[in-house]
């Protein structure tokens, strides 16, 4: 016969109320003896030694610091009879133990961290200076908070005072407004961002049109709700109420560099009624927000010599050896910093190529004052699509040849395909010439470079772990761009009136022969413009490897008017027209464009 066994309760909790009477009657000892707070933290071991034996026999100084700590704690409540609940017993004392954490708490940053006054377990050395260094962190918060207030106090005693406010006083004393900024122009506004729970919306032309909320906004959006609730909440035991956070619907936020950030959030709320009627209501508040921004600290330090640290410590003392040989790592990783590591490793660069022959003209200009005067340690490989003729690529071989004559220690290669143009083709043929440990550069004719692009595309692509794929700046056509005026020389001028970062751009690579093998190589069917980096892309993450991205300011895609053909695939001649609607102009210049043209409104189009 089956007995449902009965659920035991937590013995910590038995423990504690099991002595409940005896808390009580220790509280008012230390009640009676007229003992302050200040004074029971200075006679701790004293009170410890003297005094808990009456009221726990037997029981051992480490047990007995532990209780005296809860009897310190409810001192008030003995006073005015409101003993916490079971219920509230839990959150004070909060349990984290998960067999598989081993103490670890993952989300320090929420309310019932934040309203317990012990975490257990707590045991490992990591964990705890964790949990430090984020305690410190809140009390930085507290403190940055409590001189903003200093701050309004004093700029409001020097206006009764009728004395001069002072400048800090003036920036950082100010009251939260969302009109502290006044624009003087319409391209002064601070454009707002549209986010939900998951996505960010935003017309800002250096960013994604829609993304992911990071990390580090997600964090901003938590501690924002969580104080949020805990002004709403400050009072709920005496309203009898409790609102509980569910999510935020929508809401919209900017920066205001000078004052701080500012939300408009949807919040999604729970109404819970614990006196009287039980009562639970969903409910939804606007709440209109500002993060002021407090006083600017800064310091500088010197660069820090590993090796001379862990010398140093080894020399003083044998116990922080866990530190010695965690900077052992670093000091390995500096020092094969120092020695070059892949500094030096060759870069094949790979350019597949049909026509065209006064970009490719620019392109080996380009090449030449990189890397062929600096001796740069790179190949280039041209794959060069031509018709059956042959004639449209004699032009190329051509000047390749005069490169050659000119540089005769270069590594120069050019291999002829004909057919149809497909990049996927080409790069896969030209990838083929190569060994596994091989470094490529999947590069395009319209491209021009610096040195330092070719350096942070050794650093940034691990073998067997990382693909850099940088994010490239591409130019708006110069016509619409400068309003006929002469465009600068220097083509790597980085404006959002300029260009435009090519976020949704995969072409650009920078790969282990080995790895491409790895992730299934190039799609060699798709013929004509586009898809066969996205398929790349895809493929590399499916295979495990951690695609690297970042905006590169070391080179630019030079504008060039987009012909989409229209007999490519429907889906190819779609990205086509997207991409070709894309490099006309900012969606700003575009509206000045069609106020000028209908209602005749003139703007000066010229840069500085």
């Amino acid at each position: 016969m089956l007995t449902k066994k009965k659920k035991k309760k937590k013995k910590y909790y038995v423990i504690l109320h099991g002595y409940r009477k005896k808390l009580l009657s220790a509280s008012k000892f230390i009640h009676d003896k007229n003992l302050n707070k200040l004074e029971i933290e200075v006679n701790f071991l004293t009170v410890l030694k003297s005094n808990m034996n009456i009221f726990f026999p037997g029981a051992e100084i480490g047990t007995s610091a532990n209780l005296l700590y809860h009897i310190l704690w409810m001192v008030p409540f003995t006073l005015t009879s409101q003993f916490p609940s079971t219920f509230q017993m839990q959150q004070l004392f909060h349990e984290n133990y998960e067999h598989n954490r081993k103490g670890y708490i993952q989300d320090l940053h929420n309310s019932k961290i934040h309203a317990a006054i012990t975490l257990h377990p707590n045991k490992r050395p990591a964990y705890q200076y964790r949990l430090h260094n984020y305690m410190l962190s809140r009390k930085i918060s507290e403190l940055r908070y409590r001189t903003i207030q200093l701050h309004r106090e004093s700029a409001l005693m020097s206006k009764l005072s009728n004395s001069e406010v002072s400048k800090e006083d003036q920036q950082l004393g100010v009251m939260p407004s969302f009109n502290h900024f006044q624009p003087r122009e319409r391209d002064e506004v601070i454009e707002w961002e549209f986010l939900t729970g998951k996505l960010l919306y935003s017309a800002s032309e250096n960013q994604p049109p829609r993304q992911n909320i990071n990390s580090i906004l997600r964090t901003a959006l938590d501690d924002t709700v969580l104080q949020v609730m805990e002004m709403i909440n400050e009072n709920a035991k005496s309203r009898g109420r409790l609102i509980d956070f569910k999510e935020i619907q929508y809401g919209y936020r900017r920066v205001d560099p000078m004052h701080g950030v500012e939300y408009i959030l949807d919040l999604l709320l729970l109404y819970k009624r614990h006196k009287g009627r039980k009562l639970t209501v969903p409910v939804r508040r606007h709440a209109y927000l500002q993060q002021l921004f407090s006083k600017p600290f800064f310091r500088e330090i010197e660069e820090l010599d590993v090796n001379t640290l862990v010398e140093s410590i080894n020399s003083d003392t044998q116990s922080f050896s866990f530190i010695s040989n965690s900077l052992k790592i670093l000091s390995s990783f500096q020092g094969a910093k120092e020695m070059g590591g892949h500094s030096e490793k060759k870069i094949h660069i790979l350019v597949p190529l049909i026509g065209r022959y006064d970009i490719f003209l620019r392109f080996m200009e380009n090449f030449e004052n990189t890397c062929l005067i600096p001796k740069q340690n790179v190949k280039l490989v041209i794959i060069l699509f031509s018709k059956d003729s042959g004639q449209d690529s004699s032009k190329h071989i051509e000047l390749i040849q005069e490169y050659q004559n000119k540089y005769p220690k270069a590594e120069m290669t050019l291999i002829p395909m004909k057919g149809e143009f497909s990049r996927g083709l080409g790069l896969e043929m030209g990838s083929s010439q190569f060994d596994n440990d091989t470094l490529l550069l999947f590069c395009d004719v319209d491209l021009i470079f610096r040195g330092d692009f070719l350096q942070r595309c050794r650093d940034n692509t691990i073998q067997g772990q990382q693909v850099y794929y940088p994010i490239i700046f591409s130019q708006y056509d110069p016509k619409v761009t400068y309003g006929g005026n002469p465009p600068p020389d220097d083509d790597f001028a980085f404006s959002k009136k300029t260009g435009f970062w090519r976020d949704y751009g995969y072409g650009i690579t920078c790969i282990y022969k080995s790895d491409l093998l790895g992730a299934g190589g190039f799609d060699t069917s798709i013929q004509g413009w586009g898809l066969e980096d996205v398929d790349l892309y895809n493929k590399v993450i499916l295979s495990g490897l951690r695609p690297f991205r970042s905006q590169e300011v070391g080179v630019v895609h030079i504008f060039h008017p987009v012909h989409c053909d229209p007999n490519l695939d429907p889906k190819q001649y779609k990205m086509c027209l997207g991409s070709k609607a894309s490099t006309f102009a900012s969606t700003m210049q575009l509206a000045e464009l069609w106020l000028e043209k209908h209602l005749g409104v003139r703007y000066n189009r010229t840069l500085s």
